[in-house]
Protein backbone atom coordinates (compact mmCIF):
# COMPACT_ATOMS: atom_id res chain seq x y z
CA UNK A 1 0.00 0.00 0.00
CA UNK A 2 1.42 3.44 -0.91
CA UNK A 3 2.44 5.85 1.81
CA UNK A 4 0.79 8.94 0.28
CA UNK A 5 -2.30 9.72 -1.78
CA UNK A 6 -3.48 12.81 -3.63
CA UNK A 7 -6.98 13.86 -2.59
CA UNK A 8 -8.99 15.47 -5.39
CA UNK A 9 -12.40 17.11 -5.28
CA UNK A 10 -14.16 18.01 -8.53
CA UNK A 11 -10.95 17.53 -10.49
CA UNK A 12 -8.89 19.84 -8.28
CA UNK A 13 -6.25 18.88 -5.77
CA UNK A 14 -7.49 19.38 -2.21
CA UNK A 15 -4.34 18.01 -0.61
CA UNK A 16 -2.44 14.86 0.13
CA UNK A 17 -2.61 12.32 2.91
CA UNK A 18 0.54 10.64 4.13
CA UNK A 19 0.70 7.50 6.21
CA UNK A 20 1.90 7.93 9.79
CA UNK A 21 3.23 4.52 10.75
CA UNK A 22 3.40 5.44 14.44
CA UNK A 23 -0.32 6.14 14.80
CA UNK A 24 -1.51 3.87 11.97
CA UNK A 25 -3.37 6.80 10.39
CA UNK A 26 -3.12 9.22 7.47
CA UNK A 27 -2.33 12.89 8.03
CA UNK A 28 -3.86 15.50 5.67
CA UNK A 29 -1.78 18.29 4.10
CA UNK A 30 -3.81 21.00 2.38
CA UNK A 31 -3.02 22.09 -1.18
CA UNK A 32 -5.61 24.88 -1.36
CA UNK A 33 -6.77 27.50 1.17
CA UNK A 34 -10.35 26.21 1.32
CA UNK A 35 -9.05 22.92 2.77
CA UNK A 36 -6.84 24.48 5.45
CA UNK A 37 -9.58 23.67 7.98
CA UNK A 38 -8.57 20.00 7.86
CA UNK A 39 -4.81 20.63 7.63
CA UNK A 40 -3.04 18.28 10.02
CA UNK A 41 -6.14 16.17 10.72
CA UNK A 42 -5.61 12.42 10.98
CA UNK A 43 -7.85 9.99 9.15
CA UNK A 44 -8.22 6.22 9.36
CA UNK A 45 -7.76 5.88 5.59
CA UNK A 46 -7.50 8.04 2.45
CA UNK A 47 -11.20 7.60 1.64
CA UNK A 48 -12.16 9.17 4.99
CA UNK A 49 -9.99 12.18 4.14
CA UNK A 50 -11.61 12.44 0.70
CA UNK A 51 -15.10 12.35 2.22
CA UNK A 52 -14.15 15.16 4.59
CA UNK A 53 -12.69 17.24 1.76
CA UNK A 54 -15.81 16.70 -0.38
CA UNK A 55 -18.07 17.75 2.49
CA UNK A 56 -15.95 20.83 3.09
CA UNK A 57 -16.04 21.76 -0.61
CA UNK A 58 -19.80 21.23 -0.86
CA UNK A 59 -20.94 22.96 2.33
CA UNK A 60 -18.04 25.28 3.17
CA UNK A 61 -17.64 23.71 6.60
CA UNK A 62 -17.73 20.38 8.37
CA UNK A 63 -20.56 19.29 10.66
CA UNK A 64 -19.90 19.96 14.28
CA UNK A 65 -18.79 16.86 16.13
CA UNK A 66 -21.75 17.04 18.50
CA UNK A 67 -24.22 16.84 15.58
CA UNK A 68 -22.63 13.72 14.10
CA UNK A 69 -21.55 11.79 17.18
CA UNK A 70 -24.55 12.27 19.42
CA UNK A 71 -27.42 12.19 16.97
CA UNK A 72 -30.25 9.85 17.82
CA UNK A 73 -31.11 7.04 15.41
CA UNK A 74 -34.19 7.47 13.25
CA UNK A 75 -37.00 5.47 14.97
CA UNK A 76 -38.19 3.77 11.79
CA UNK A 77 -34.72 2.69 10.70
CA UNK A 78 -33.59 1.02 13.89
CA UNK A 79 -30.27 1.46 15.57
CA UNK A 80 -27.97 1.04 12.57
CA UNK A 81 -29.80 2.56 9.87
Amino acid sequence: MPDAYVIEVSGRTAGIVARDSHSNSFKFFSAAPRFNVIEGERFSDPLAAERSARTLAKYGSLPRRRETEYSHPHPSRGRFG
